[in-house]
């Protein structure tokens, strides 16, 4: 036995010692939650009881994750009726002190969250969520004030209110990327997106969430920054944007933002597994439109859902709206044991299609400062991997000044590729922190102009690693259950 396993085993022995008095019992796994369909909810999908279970066992299961229990009773999520007239980027509510104990975060590091006025694709203004999460030790840079910020966009969750990461005890992207910058000693500031967690306006109005709107959710983490300076002044002016998949996008969108918008502070962007061309994407992934189609309106009031979407997937949409389901709810449901499509075959070739990606594709406009690209090339989500590749060599030879580092990563899919970039993403980080590739106060500019690539082998062979996330953060303080 190695010194460091005693050592490791004599203070577990010390710890349990501590704890004798205590009766050890063991944790069931049950679900915090008891949620079981209806049969009119049965009937009106035409699902089966297996597919019924199913889901079940599903809505169960992502409920057990709230935090905070659900955004329809959590006070925090309600908006003053007196916000409707401020501006995008008001601060509208601020909780300082969030009780972490229903949540699932790593030693030391605190949470917060607000509610801040955001803009849509249309230019009106919506109430949005976001969390803060705080390092115990701020990281610090000679020419930077203040704790050093980060904006982070996470991936898909949902399309519903009950999706937003602010209520999920694991913030739904825990060590892949805010917990890990936390511990970094930075203050990620996370978006929940317009029309998750936020269900409604001012005036009561619903918030719809516009799937995939590159240019929205741009907007979202900009003023979620802006907002969490106002609340915070402790916090730099200076910022990166970091985004994943759908977040990926978002954070694409905010570095061609910033040539049009230019926003103070901003330092550059992380896009890992972006969603690019939005046209091309819709094709490899036909059943987007399930996602798609609930909040089209908000970007194009024209549009009907039965353009897309069967009778059968307009109920099962409505039933995941009803059950407030989320990306594991949505698998199921959409699941089915007989041959009764859910969308129309040709609806990525439609009109509302074309001007729905015109609106929202990245790649059609210069990226300002610097922006690290990362991508697995063993990514198999929709073939994203081939149009990152496709949109960043395009990108480059329109605007050869643009300044993309573009990280493939060879045999790593589309989560991992936060793993297995972490130290050089986390590094890029602290780099623009530190003053390599300042942008310009137009937004442009900077030492290193030009495109580059590398591509990254493993140190051992690629099959000898673990490919997948094969873990959950579960509870182990809570005497009553323990799951996911």
């Amino acid at each position: 036995m190695s010194d460091l396993l005693r050592s490791s085993v004599a203070i577990l022995f010390l710890v349990l010692s501590s704890h004798a008095q205590t009766i050890i019992t063991s944790q069931n796994n049950t679900f915090n939650s008891s949620f079981t369909l209806s049969q009119p909810q049965i009937d009106a999908v035409g699902i089966n009881s297996t597919i019924a279970s199913n889901i079940n066992v599903a809505v169960n299961f992502e409920r057990s994750n709230w935090a905070t229990g659900s955004v329809d009773s959590d006070p925090f999520y309600s908006v003053p009726s007196n916000s409707s007239s401020f501006p995008a980027g008001s601060l509208i509510k601020l909780q300082t002190y969030v009780n972490t104990s229903t949540y699932t975060l790593p030693p030391d590091v605190a949470l917060s969250r607000i509610i801040y006025q955001t803009e849509t694709l249309n230019g009106t203004t919506v109430p949005a969520s976001a969390y803060i999460l705080w390092p115990y030790l701020a990281h610090s840079f000679p020419n930077i004030t203040g704790h050093p910020l980060v904006a982070f966009a996470h991936g898909t969750s949902g399309v519903f209110p009950e999706c937003g990461p602010s209520h999920i005890r694991n913030l739904w992207y825990q060590y892949s990327a805010p917990y890990s910058l936390a511990l970094a000693g930075y203050v990620v500031v996370a978006t929940d997106y317009a029309g998750l967690g936020v269900s409604h306006d001012a005036h009561g109005n619903e918030v719809r969430h516009p799937y995939l709107a590159n240019p929205a959710a741009a907007n979202d983490v900009f003023f979620s920054v802006q907002a969490a300076q106002e609340a915070f002044p402790e916090l730099s002016k200076e910022f990166v944007v970091v985004g994943h998949s759908q977040g990926g996008g978002a954070a694409w969108a905010c570095a061609e933002r910033q040539g049009k918008r230019p926003v103070a502070g901003y330092l550059g962007t992380v896009a890992a597994s972006p969603i690019t061309d939005m046209a091309a994407w819709m094709k490899e992934l036909p059943n987007a439109a399930l996602n798609i189609a609930p909040g089209l309106t908000s970007i194009l009031p024209d549009f009907q859902i039965e353009e897309w979407l069967t009778p059968s997937g307009i109920a099962k949409t409505s039933l995941l709206k009803e059950v407030g389901g989320c990306s594991s709810v949505a698998g199921q449901i959409s699941s089915s044991d007989d041959e009764e499509p859910l969308f129309h075959p040709d609806w990525a070739n439609s009109s509302f299609a074309a001007r729905y990606a015109e609106l929202t594709t990245n790649g059609n406009a210069p990226p300002a400062g610097p922006m690290l690209v990362i991508q697995g090339a063993a990514d198999t989500a929709t073939g994203i991997a081939p149009l990152t590749d496709k949109v960043v060599n395009e990108t480059c030879q329109r605007w050869p000044e643009s300044r993309i580092e573009y990280r493939v990563f060879e045999g790593v899919g589309h989560v991992p590729v936060m793993y297995a970039g972490m130290r050089g993403w986390i590094e890029w980080v602290g780099e623009r922190f530190g003053g390599i590739g300042r942008v310009g106060e137009d937004g442009h500019g900077g030492e290193n102009e030009g495109c580059k690539m590398v591509y990254h082998r493993p140190v051992r062979p690629v099959e000898d690693y673990q490919m997948d996330l094969g873990f959950y953060l579960e509870y182990a303080s809570m005497p009553g259950y323990e799951t996911a």
